[in-house]
């Protein structure tokens, strides 16, 4: 900032001699009454004036335009003004570059402020910092630079986005959507073996059950359920519980043996579902060791479970994390906890993996439909209430979740 003294006869006065050189936006640091004496000193019965010192910002691209070359170090501040200064002069601390005329060189005049040593250095820190500061802004904003010229503005006005072009983008997202329906068993010559995987909280176990109300109570299919989840506490009560209500058998496996063993046990059921522990994406030695029980167990189909409130960095890294488990596709849970979808969209499409199902709520099995394009379609297009009142229609028709839903795709 540029720091000035200013003496008049009283505040009135030196405020407005302020306000003319510094302007509106100058600050007062400090004021003092002192004597019209050689020294300033007021004595006793003495005529007295004001002495006001002000300061101001810098002017960031007079500061630009008198950018330092190496050159031309900064002047030392000085303690005390120089007397009758000749008109060739420059202000102390200002930068002028030996060809450039220093008409627009801005001056710092700490004239009658006294800076003792650490303080003085630090002074000269500073300004010099915001000096090379400004020096750094010019240089990024000059038109003769070469870089590639920015993309136009969507719209005039500037910060805001053109709606023809978010929706324009967001179609093409849509287009690109893939969808593949939860497994055919009637295609397996065994049961088929669907394993929950994916981070702590997005609601696996939940899913699971919901998993095995939808093939248990609308295709009338004989469903197990196996637990690995032995590190959360009420994690195996919780599948249990809901195993209970269905009436379906509910096994806790801790060793790869024991998956072998259970999945054995259960060959002549038509479905089994596995809920794993919910784990960090960063924790590659959990990713690792899922892999070695699948691939040791047979032939398992992961489906990476995904949280619509998760942000964007977390969701890609979570896809890519549980990449190398070959996941069959993706189950979208929480739903109707945001409604914001944008990020989830190009997400999903990003991680070319088709989409299964999507869970929308607790209940279970209410909460829970298979994904298809048109639902996801008026997801991501109209939000959150064009699902609820699909999902009314359909309920309306007897159909929710039906057979014909899952061929829209």
């Amino acid at each position: 900032m540029r720091i000035k003294r200013f003496e008049a006869p009283d505040t009135a006065t030196a405020l407005a001699m302020i306000k003319a050189e510094m302007g509106d936006d100058a600050v007062i640091l400090a004021t003092k009454t002192i004597g019209t004496s050689r020294g300033n000193i007021v004595k006793k019965g003495q005529e007295t004036k004001v002495e006001v010192i002000a300061a101001m910002d810098y002017d960031l691209d007079a500061l630009a335009e008198n950018e330092p070359t190496p050159a031309a170090p900064p002047q030392p501040l000085t303690a005390a003004p120089q007397k009758k200064p000749g008109p060739a002069r420059r202000a102390a601390g200002a930068y002028t570059p030996a060809s450039s005329p220093p008409a627009k060189s801005v001056s710092y005049e700490p004239a009658s402020i006294s800076i003792a040593g650490d303080e003085k250095t630090s002074h000269l820190e500073a300004h010099d910092l915001r000096l090379r500061f400004a020096g750094m802004l010019k240089q990024h904003h000059r038109p003769d630079r070469k870089e590639s010229p920015a993309p136009p503005a969507p719209t005039e006005k500037a910060g805001k986005p053109d709606p023809r072009e978010v929706n324009e983008w967001r179609d093409k997202l849509i287009d690109q959507l893939l969808i593949s329906p939860l497994p055919d068993t009637a295609s397996t010559a065994g049961p088929t073996i669907i394993a929950l995987v994916g981070a702590t909280g997005v609601g696996k176990t939940t899913t699971a059950a919901k998993l095995a109300a939808w093939f248990s109570l609308h295709h009338g299919l004989t469903v197990a359920m196996l637990s690995m989840d032995c590190y959360r506490i009420g994690a195996t009560d919780q599948l249990r519980t809901y195993a209970k209500i269905m009436r379906l058998p509910c096994e806790i496996v801790l060793r790869k043996q024991d998956m072998d063993s259970a999945i054995a046990r259960h060959t002549d059921k038509d479905v089994i579902i596995i809920d794993t522990a919910g784990k960090s994406p960063y924790d590659q030695q959990h990713i690792n060791e899922l892999r070695d029980w699948f691939g040791h167990a047979g032939a398992i189909r992961p489906y990476l479970v995904l949280s619509a409130t998760t942000k964007k960095e977390d969701l890609a890294t979570t896809v890519a994390s549980y990449r190398p488990l070959t996941i069959n596709g993706l189950i979208l849970t929480k739903i109707d906890e945001t409604r914001t979808y944008a990020t989830l969209c190009q997400q999903v499409v990003a991680s070319h993996l088709p989409v299964a199902s999507l869970c929308t709520g607790q209940r279970v099995p209410e909460d829970f439909m298979i994904a298809s394009k048109p639902i996801l379609a008026r997801l991501f297009r109209r939000g959150w209430e064009a699902v609820i009142d699909e999902r009314a229609l359909s309920a309306a028709r007897n159909d929710w979740n039906a057979e014909p839903q899952r061929s829209a795709s």
